[in-house]
Parts: structure tokens; C-alpha cells; sequence
């Protein structure tokens, strides 16, 4: 039987050649499966799956941007220096995903075929981009060079399609933002969004208002959940950061049940638990791109609403807010400056005000933190911002401020 149909001429050698070439299509298949089971877990799998390229990815540009953020004095500088993490990450996806399709589609033509290696690459690359500079001989080396070349386009397609997806994402979450900067100030603080929810008659008290940022809350949860790289995206203003913008959010509906007059409407009780059920599940799935990290179960919005609606805290010490008691002391001097009606009792808010702060604000912190959100009160420290910790901007309101800390 004349094999040539099925190899090409040359492909034969000594027992030494024959080994090394079998080892070459075994790891040539291998890497094709690595990347291309990689490509689909980014791009195409909704929910976040974090194999070893992956991770490799991220911690390599994470340290790439480290090096260059140390070197940043203000946090203007640092802002536009990470401005493009994000984006040269998914590039960084695109690149590394062709380098080792053309690899792979390398290592199998050496395999396959009696070609030098770099004879080989050169043929991957012509079949990857379709270029067609260079022609496959025998059966295999043709079926190889076709695979190759649908693998390419593909590739290239499904790329354009996720980036696409990435940001009709971005943008909805950015156009959300937009519309909070009136309210919450920037950078963000939910002390001042209930302030200038009186002076301009919405935010927190409208069922639309209060729909409308659950609404946008749930899209940016599942959005950032599934493709977690948006966590990186940051926005087109430094002052503003989608962490602190919820943040705000769930400020404003804590203080408005732990300390407004009257009854709170329910909406607030879930604004605060569908908010804390996004901050949980964006730090599970910022900490698990890192790192196998398995261990911390978010709670869901039906565990936090109860807890709210019916809390059982007999006995047990009141839990650490993220503030103190003066930062408190002062908001509630800043709000009822400003026409906010307060309850009397306000050792009885500030103990409320501590157990609903509870569910969210440590994994506020974190993200705050580690993606380097713009300093803002109530949001913790960002060790990686050190220069900054000390000009710390409190939000302005005409000058309507009480006499207070301003760092």
C-alpha cells in the first residue's frame, strides 16, 4: 500500500527522528485542547471557570501593571496607567490563544510530515491566518492545514463577538453610573445621596427609582460575574468607579432604615440585599482569577433579606461596620444640616446601621482595594494607594458641610 497519500515524502528516519516527531504531534494535540478548551471557557462559557492559562494570563498582566502602578505619585497618574489593564488583558487573551494555536498546529505538522520545525510553524501560520503561502502534501498534512485554518477564522470571530458582548456590558453599567453621579456625588457617598435625593426629588424613594437600580445592580452582577475581566474596565472619568457607585447605593438605603423618620419602604431591604449579594459574588469571583479559591459561599438574597426582616442578634456583639463611630456621628451632623428628617435615638441607628453594614461593606472593601477604586469615605483603605491615603476627598455640597474630618 503507498502510504505517500497519507504522509508526505521525507517523513521517514531513524528510530530517534520517529520518537521525537511522535512526540511533537502528542504535545501538539495537547496544546490544542489546552487553548481551545481555554478560548471557549473565556469567551463562550457563561459562568466564571478559571483553567491554567487563565490564571496565567491574569497574573501576568496583574504584575506587569503592579510595576508600572508603583511607580504612579497621584491617583490621576495611577488611573490612566491602569485605565488600560483591562483592555491590553483581553488582547493578551487574543494573543496568547493564536501563539499557541500556531504552536500546536506547528508541533502536529512537524509530527505528521518531514518538515524542519520552523518549516512548520510557517506552514501553521499559513493555514492559521488563511494565507496560503505554503502547501500541505498527503492526506493528513491537508486535513491538519484545513482544521488549521477554520481554527483561525473562528478563533477570530468568536474574539470579536466577545468583545462585543464585553462592551454592551461596560457600557450599560457606565450609563448607570452616569446617571448616580448627580446623586451620590464624586466620588460616590451614600450620605450625600440621600441629601441630593431631597434637593432634586428622586433616588431613594421612588418604587421607579428603587427599581431601577436593583435593575441595574442584578445586570452588573451577572454581567461581571460571568467575564470578571470587566471588574477591570474602569470608567471614563477617574472619580467615578461602579464599586463606590454601590456602595453609595447601599450606604444611603442603610441609613435610610437604620436612621430615617418613619417607615422604610421594603424595596430598601432588598436594594440591600440584592447589592450585597452582587459585592459578594464579584469578590468570590475576583479572588477565584487568582487563585483556587473555593472556600467562601456568598450568601444569596433570600438569606440576607431574612436576616434583615427578622434578625436575631440577642446577645451577640455589635459587628464592626467598616467606620467609626465619629465618621457616623459626623454623617448624621452633615445629613440633618441638610434638611435629612433623623431619628432620635441615635445610639439605636447606630446599632442598626452596624448590623446592616455587615453584609456588604467587607467585600466593598476588597474590590475597592484591589481594584484600586478612587479614594472615597466609607469605602476603606487601598494599601496599594498609599500616597493617596492622606487627600482623600470628602464630597462638596455647596459649601453646606458641617464642621467634621476631611480625610
Amino acid at each position: 500500500m503507498d502510504v505517500s497519500i497519507f504522509f508526505p515524502a521525507g517523513a521517514s528516519g531513524d528510530w530517534a527522528s520517529w520518537v521525537a516527531r511522535a512526540v511533537s504531534l502528542v504535545a501538539g494535540v495537547w496544546l490544542l485542547w489546552s487553548a481551545l478548551r481555554s478560548a471557549v471557557v473565556v469567551m463562550l462559557v457563561p459562568r466564571p471557570t478559571y483553567p491554567p492559562l487563565v490564571r496565567l494570563v491574569a497574573h501576568t498582566t496583574r504584575a506587569i501593571f503592579d510595576v508600572f502602578a508603583r511607580r504612579c505619585r497621584t491617583y490621576p497618574e495611577l488611573d490612566r496607567v491602569l485605565a488600560v489593564h483591562g483592555p491590553v488583558t483581553v488582547l493578551f487573551f487574543l494573543g496568547m490563544f493564536l501563539g499557541i494555536f500556531v504552536a500546536s498546529f506547528g508541533c502536529i505538522f512537524y509530527g505528521i510530515g518531514g518538515l524542519s520545525f520552523s518549516h512548520a510553524l510557517a506552514r501553521a501560520g499559513s493555514s492559521m491566518t488563511t494565507l496560503g503561502f505554503d502547501e500541505a502534501h498527503g492526506l493528513w498534512g491537508m486535513a491538519v492545514m484545513i482544521v488549521a485554518a477554520f481554527m483561525g477564522s473562528t478563533v477570530i470571530s468568536v474574539f470579536i463577538g466577545f468583545l462585543l458582548t464585553l462592551y454592551a456590558a461596560y457600557t450599560f453599567r457606565e450609563t448607570g453610573i452616569t446617571e448616580l453621579a448627580l446623586l451620590t456625588g464624586e466620588p460616590p457617598w451614600g450620605p450625600e445621596m440621600l441629601v441630593r435625593a431631597i434637593r432634586t426629588g428622586g433616588g431613594l424613594g421612588e418604587p421607579r427609582d428603587l427599581e431601577k437600580w436593583i435593575t441595574w445592580m442584578c445586570n452588573l452582577r451577572v454581567s461581571h460575574y460571568i467575564y470578571s475581566i470587566l471588574n477591570h474596565f474602569r470608567s471614563p472619568l477617574p472619580r467615578r468607579h461602579w464599586v463606590l457607585s454601590i456602595l453609595a447605593i447601599l450606604d444611603a438605603a442603610a441609613i435610610r432604615i437604620a436612621a430615617g423618620q418613619g417607615a422604610p419602604d421594603l424595596a430598601l431591604v432588598r436594594i440591600i440585599a440584592e447589592g450585597s449579594e452582587t459585592l459578594q459574588m464579584l469578590r468570590r469571583s475576583q479572588m477565584e482569577r487568582f487563585a483556587s479559591i473555593h472556600d467562601y459561599e456568598p450568601l444569596g438574597t433570600w438569606d440576607i433579606e431574612a436576616e434583615i426582616l427578622s434578625p436575631d442578634h440577642h446577645g451577640k456583639p455589635t459587628p464592626d461596620p467598616g467606620i467609626t463611630r465619629e465618621e457616623w456621628d459626623w454623617a448624621m451632623q452633615f445629613l440633618e444640616s441638610n434638611g435629612f428628617p433623623l431619628k432620635s435615638a441615635r445610639d439605636e441607628a447606630w446599632e442598626s446601621f452596624c448590623w446592616l453594614r455587615e453584609h456588604y461593606h467587607n467585600a466593598a472593601y476588597y474590590l475597592a482595594s484591589e481594584l484600586c477604586a478612587v479614594p472615597a469615605p466609607w469605602s476603606g483603605p487601598r494599601p496599594k494607594m498609599h500616597r493617596e491615603a492622606a487627600v482623600t476627598l470628602w464630597p462638596e455640597l455647596g459649601g453646606r458641610h458641617p464642621a467634621g474630618p476631611r480625610v
